[in-house]
């Protein structure tokens, strides 16, 4: 059965630049750069703050932030002068000085910034995306822009304009399992900063393994220490099975990762004098999701490029995280290291969609490359490449799949 709207009219709330969907590390990166590069910005976000995962997903560390510069380098360095910088492996960071950091950066740039806000369908001319539908507590508006950026990491906007897409490893489509990431408080201080694994060790020695990964289906937690003493956080529960980019999997995934965070809580309770009288302290907001569609471009990522560290003439980021697969049909890691390669900018160029660019985990690759190219630091520069090319193409006139071919 369908219903008809009450109208097919929506009022137009204004025109941009530069449009960017998604205020997490990728979006964020996108609309700074885009901003600084002379781009009038409007930056769209579905929760009440910036910075996606790191924020309302309570994700850390920060991978692959070394060795990379502009806002990778500036934010590190902000949070370091905060004391909000640390924590383990001294790549982890406090969220909540996080989000205060990215508020200062968005109104500093001045940008046009719509949070609780979501993006619902594309607005088409043939081919060619001119802008986004939105909805919030004002009603559908449209947002019209000359380039748009897809940064939602499942690249909605791209996909409901026409763009091809994968989901899943070649063969059988099956994809990573999510991450309900929980911070506890009360962690001993003598519990070793960079010890990630030790207490889920002395764990299985008090319990059942089987029947544990019956319930937490996942045999190599992490504890993640953070700057604020006695505060970790904890990445240890899996969801398989559930896709991130379909509504009812998305809410019922949300539901067993709450679910497995009490059986978590539970378990912790028989390693007191290992960890500590810790405590669950917060939950995030969303769920942690690795993996939904890769957005098909000008250049597709491949395995090869991984392992041969492939450098290219329009490389715009060197990956150096290697390749992290959860397994989803174990309860287990699958990870390899490679020699570095490089993104190409053509992979943000999704094919069939005019004025369209992506950047984050859903950028064009393989299921492999994925793997190791998903982690934050890698999604800002991303964002960051996409802000200023498109920042480029409204100065210039030009489109973006024509600055995308004219670079290789």
């Amino acid at each position: 059965m369908n219903v008809t709207r009450k109208t097919n009219s929506v009022p137009v709330r204004n025109k941009t630049d530069v449009l960017v969907v998604g205020g997490g590390p990728a979006g964020f990166g996108a609309a700074i750069a885009a901003a600084r590069a002379g781009a009038r910005v409007t930056l769209i976000e579905q929760g009440a703050m910036l910075g996606g995962m790191w924020t309302l997903g309570l994700l850390s560390p920060y991978f692959d932030n070394w060795n990379k510069q502009d806002l990778n380098l500036e934010l590190k360095q902000k949070l370091q002068e905060r004391g909000a910088w640390g924590g383990l492996w001294d790549i982890s960071f406090d969220h909540v000085a996080m989000a205060m950091l990215l508020d200062e950066y968005a109104i500093k740039h001045e940008l046009d910034l719509m949070l609780c806000t979501m993006a619902t369908e594309p607005v088409m001319e043939g081919n060619t995306l001119r802008g986004v539908i939105v909805e919030n507590k004002s009603g559908a508006q449209a947002v019209l822009a000359d380039v748009i950026i897809d940064c939602t990491g499942d690249g909605d906007i791209a996909a409901r304009a026409g763009a091809p897409f994968e989901i899943g490893r070649a063969g059988d489509g099956v994809f990573q399992p999510m991450t309900m990431m929980f911070k506890i408080g009360g962690v001993r201080d003598d519990y070793p900063r960079d010890d990630i694994i030790g207490w889920y060790n002395e764990l299985v020695k008090r319990c059942d393994e089987k029947e544990l990964l019956r319930e937490i289906p996942y045999n190599y937690p992490a504890i993640i220490r953070l700057p604020r003493r006695g505060e970790a956080l904890l990445q240890w529960t899996h969801v398989k099975h559930h896709l991130g980019c379909d509504g009812e999997q998305l809410t019922n995934a949300i539901l067993e990762g709450r679910k497995q965070v009490r059986k978590a809580m539970k378990y912790l309770e028989l390693i007191r004098p290992v960890l500590g009288e810790v405590y669950l302290l917060e939950l995030p907001s969303v769920i942690g999701v690795r993996e939904t569609r890769r957005i098909t471009g000008e250049y597709v990522i491949s395995d090869e490029d991984v392992k041969t560290g492939r450098k290219q003439p329009d490389g715009i980021c060197c990956v150096t995280f290697g390749v992290d697969i959860h397994e989803p049909e174990k309860p287990e890691q699958t990870c390899w290291t490679h020699p570095g390669f490089d993104i190409p900018f053509r992979s943000l160029v999704p094919l069939k969609v005019e004025n369209l660019l992506t950047a984050g985990r859903c950028i064009s690759g393989s299921f492999a490359a994925h793997a190791a190219y998903r982690v934050t630091g890698n999604c800002v520069t991303t964002g960051e490449a996409a802000g200023r090319a498109a920042a480029r193409a409204v100065r210039e006139n030009r489109s973006v799949r024509d600055l995308a071919l004219s670079s290789r």
